[in-house]
């Protein structure tokens, strides 16, 4: 599965910039999962470190969550499972335009 990156938190505490530290706001403003530490995301769908099964001391799932229409989708068991299927924004447009996305 290819998942692109072109709106993603940082880890910066910037009053401009949300962070993985707005995680808490976030979640109960768009009504998601509250064991849920997000990573990327617009308001409407968010990628996130899902801690609901594993608790606070092992590894997340990575899930992507739709507020809208409040469903949500395995990306991967694990973070590290996860990072592979990371594309760019420009490549991701790109493999989209020519029908090459897995």
């Amino acid at each position: 599965m290819t998942v692109c990156t072109g709106c993603r938190l940082s880890q910066s505490t910037s009053e401009r910039a949300l962070s993985l530290l707005d995680s808490p706001y976030l979640v109960e403003e768009w009504g998601l999962p509250a064991a849920v530490v997000l990573v990327s995301g617009d308001g409407h769908y968010w990628i996130g470190l899902d801690y609901r099964t594993c608790g606070r001391h092992r590894e997340p799932s990575v899930a992507w969550f739709d507020a809208d229409d409040n469903s949500e989708l395995a990306l991967a068991p694990d973070f590290h499972s996860f990072i592979p299927g990371l594309t760019s924004a420009r490549e991701f447009e790109s493999a989209r335009s020519e029908g090459s996305l897995d």
